[in-house]
């Protein structure tokens, strides 16, 4: 309940305050609706109709003067409140065209990130993303710089930021309340004060009458843990406290071809090398640190026809295995097992931009280093979106 109400304070207290603006903001409230189904043995949604608990989400942006605007909102899932974004960003009136944004925002590592899933062509979220970014993607607290670079032809952009670096903490966090053995236990992220940074390289360019292309390289890096090394047989040897550091390394790009305001072909992919220190054990059960090498990768083809259908087909892979616990061996700290998923959907928009209903099957596929013998995953899912304001209930 004090969720609640503290989400309906800020959300008045936001609202009260672009009121003082001479330009009224926008306001819009999308609803998502899941019902679905799964092919996976022993889980109790097994072959049954399910139903999720009904999301939305309210956003409310614009001006606050000539130069800058503002961005509120507040997402709704799994029964909790929550502000998904809250920044304010500078667009116009500082040197050189520079643009600054800060606050609370799905940060500019690749593309995908960027936007929310109401909005993507596909219904899952790409499985790179949840192993190195978590449930709810890379979002954090901070700010950054956007510059226009002097490329001719070509609109190019840099940002760079600097951010606090509670994504990190989200990505892990994970509650057991087994009793464990040491190797097994879930992290205890202590991080300290450490920022982590994240920037883009982008670049947009027409290619012909009809199409269009863009293409990105992303980084970040930081201070993901910092942990006790027990690295002496002597059982009173004081630990040494290290910090674990992370480099992601990004490239995306996307294709879009659209000869009338009814057709429309994308094709989009995004890729992460993950570089990160972790601990490990050696054969006296002392620890050690190591560095790993992981890869995620997704890529998707969505085809718009007739303004109202689409159809279309992804396929993800990733370092990491899809619902494991977390431990100091697993999701983005598994070098060793891997997930893979094919996913496919079909979309009907009938009323322009307030609705949207796609049915999508994914199928995740699990590669284990041991050879541990597991059956594939498969889930059917329902969804409906509808919009009430200037926000778009699809894609396109």
């Amino acid at each position: 309940m004090r969720k609640w109400i503290l989400s309906f304070q800020l959300l008045i207290g936001f609202g009260f305050s672009l009121a003082q603006t001479s330009i009224n903001p926008d306001i819009s409230a999308i609803g998502t609706f899941n019902t679905y189904t799964n092919f996976i043995k022993d889980t109790p949604e097994y072959g049954k109709l399910n139903f999720d608990m009904p999301e939305f989400e309210l956003f409310v942006d614009g001006y606050l003067n000539p130069y800058a605007r503002a961005t509120f909102n507040i997402a709704f899932h799994d029964g909790e409140f929550h502000g998904e974004e809250i920044y304010a960003q500078v667009v116009r009136g500082l040197p050189l065209d520079i643009q600054f944004k800060a606050g609370k925002y799905l940060l500019g590592f690749g593309k995908i990130n960027t936007i929310h899933p109401h909005a993507w062509s596909f219904i899952y979220r790409p499985l790179y993303q949840q192993i190195y970014f978590g449930d709810e993607g890379f979002n954090d607290i901070g700010g950054d710089l956007s510059f226009i670079l002097p490329t001719g032809d070509v609109y190019t952009t840099l940002d760079v930021g600097i951010f606090k670096g509670d994504a990190l903490i989200n990505e892990h966090h994970h509650e057991d309340e087994h009793e464990t053995v040491k190797e097994e236990e879930p992290f205890e992220m202590d991080r300290g004060n450490n920022p982590i940074f994240v920037g883009r390289l982008g670049s947009f360019f027409p290619v012909g009458d009809f199409s269009n292309i863009e293409v990105g390289l992303s980084g970040s890096y930081g201070v993901y843990s910092k942990m006790d090394f027990y690295t002496s047989i002597d059982s009173s040897a004081t630990p040494e406290n290290r910090a674990l550091n992370y480099f992601y390394s990004g490239i995306d790009f996307k294709y879009k071809y659209r000869p009338d305001s009814y057709t429309a072909l994308t094709i989009q992919g995004e890729a992460l090398w993950n570089r990160r220190d972790v601990s490990r054990k050696d054969d006296l059960d002392l620890d050690r640190q190591e560095e790993i090498y992981t890869f995620g990768a997704f890529i998707y083809v969505d085809y718009q026809y007739n303004k109202i259908f689409s159809v279309g087909a992804k396929y993800d892979f990733t370092y990491g295995i899809i619902g494991d616990e977390t431990n100091y061996y697993t999701l983005a700290n598994d070098d060793q097992n891997k997930t893979s998923g094919i996913e496919g959907w079909l979309g009907y928009y009938p009323f322009e931009e307030t609705l949207a209903l796609r049915l999508g099957v994914q199928h995740l596929m699990f590669s284990y280093a041991d050879a541990t013998e597991r059956d594939g995953e498969t889930t059917i899912n329902l969804q409906l979106i509808f919009s009430l304001g200037p926000h778009k209930a699809h894609p396109f």
